[in-house]
């Protein structure tokens, strides 16, 4: 079970420790940036580990980056 929770720690596209967690819809979460970087090359609207679909828009203000879900 440790092993699980210890997995869950780490993004699933950086597979790194995840730094300034963001949470799809779906409620799979990764690095902030990974998310941001995924959608700059794809921009399909969906979840990158479960292609579950939704709505998004990046804001970017100064060296700020949100992703902001609407569904």
């Amino acid at each position: 079970m440790q092993q699980m929770d210890e997995a869950e720690d780490y993004c699933a596209i950086c597979l790194c420790r995840k730094h300034r967690i963001v949470s799809t819809p779906c409620k799979h979460t990764f690095c902030k940036r990974c998310l941001k970087k995924v959608y700059d090359v794809c921009p399909a609207k969906v979840c990158p580990l479960c292609r579950a679909p939704f709505e998004y828009y990046i804001r970017e203000r100064g060296s700020g980056i949100k992703i902001v879900f609407l569904t």
